[in-house]
């Protein structure tokens, strides 16, 4: 085949849009996807910028993006089961399938799991190629906005799935992209009643029309836990529940949204920890007092589990789970640069890129 459009990435805080990129073959056991929408991520953002975070994990030049979907086109050698246009997604972390954490079925723990996107080639092109075994086939029902960001949706729905959250009390800490999908999961899964909580305006305000759309004023609470109200708003969960929530979930990795779930949580309760802090070192206020004597167990999230979280997360989709709604922009791979600074300026809560023709299905 000939050249295709492709975001590269040169280096660390480097990148170009081309236009002559080379259409990748699939090899054995792989297939070549025509990407239809692809998502943005704060990954994404971070390598951009070159955020020191990321750019040691980093294997330039590079194809960007990991959120995705897309039609089968092509099929490498051994590869059965699937046929061109099937619609699908894919899981695109790639385990090593020989370490502990994937004998024992945590393949989403592997720690020599390479990334499409930041190790390997990614989505943000009109041709990605995955293995056989990590693509996931999609309802032709799914818009594709959604699935496109079946990756984020992901994280959220391991997230609020880790502790059975059915008739419990749960905050949800820091209402960004991924902290807005899992409180949508937590609600969708029982939870009975939820404290949001973020210290931004424009992730309050979104949060509360959330509220209102969904219709779950009478179970939801939005917080600001900014400087000023910090204090008062933890005492008013622990004050509106009796000593404090049964399950914290922390998206926001920043280190006050760590403390404030776990002083949040009542004792003996579960602290679920999906945020990744910049620094790698982050104090925990009164460790002995909010986790040691109080019994707390802090559950860490990474990824999606492989392939449980991808089957449960359809299932709430077909059920009626929205998250529709938290893509509020769609632009077209051109425009990839200001795409990108719409979603890192928090002027939009999820945007993705439309890339393939019929992607507005």
């Amino acid at each position: 085949m000939g050249a295709m459009r492709a975001v590269e990435v040169t280096a660390p805080g480097a990148f170009r849009l081309r236009t002559d990129a080379p259409v990748p073959v699939p090899g054995p056991g792989q297939v070549r996807i025509r990407v239809l929408v692809a998502g943005i991520c704060g990954t994404d953002v971070h390598i951009c910028r070159g955020d020191p975070s990321v750019a040691k994990m980093l294997k330039t030049p590079l194809v960007l993006g990991h959120e995705f979907c897309g039609d089968v086109d092509a099929l490498g050698l051994g590869v059965n089961g699937f046929t061109p246009g099937t619609y699908v997604s894919a899981e695109m972390h790639e385990p090593c399938g020989r370490c502990g954490a994937c004998l024992a079925g945590k393949r989403h723990a592997c720690q020599r799991t390479m990334i499409h996107g930041v190790q390997l080639d990614g989505c943000f092109a009109d041709f990605v190629v995955v293995p056989a075994a990590n693509v996931v086939r999609l309802p032709r029902s799914l818009p594709t906005k959604v699935g496109a960001i079946l990756d984020p949706l992901g994280n959220a729905v391991h997230t609020a799935f880790k502790v059975d959250v059915r008739g419990k009390r749960v905050a949800v800490v820091g209402m960004g992209p991924i902290g807005a999908m899992t409180a949508e999961v937590a609600a969708c899964a029982g939870a009975a009643r939820i404290f949001a909580v973020d210290v931004k305006k424009q992730a309050l305000e979104r949060a509360r029309a959330w509220v209102e759309r969904r219709n779950l004023g009478d179970r939801v609470d939005v917080l600001d836990v900014s400087a000023p109200a910090r204090e008062a708003a933890i005492g008013r969960v622990l004050a509106g529940t009796e000593g404090g929530v049964d399950v914290a979930m922390e998206i926001s990795g920043h280190p006050n949204g760590i403390n404030d779930a776990i002083r949040m949580t009542r004792g003996g309760g579960d602290v679920v920890l999906l945020g990744i802090p910049r620094a790698e070192t982050v104090p925990i206020e009164g460790f002995g007092e909010h986790v040691i004597f109080r019994g707390l167990t802090l559950h860490a999230v990474i990824g999606r589990e492989m392939f449980q979280t991808w089957e449960r997360m359809l299932a709430l989709l077909e059920k009626g789970m929205e998250v529709e709604p938290f893509v509020t922009a769609e632009v077209p791979l051109e425009r990839f640069p200001e795409a990108l600074e719409r979603f890192a300026s928090g002027e939009e809560q999820k945007v993705v890129l439309r890339i393939g023709e019929g992607s507005g299905r």
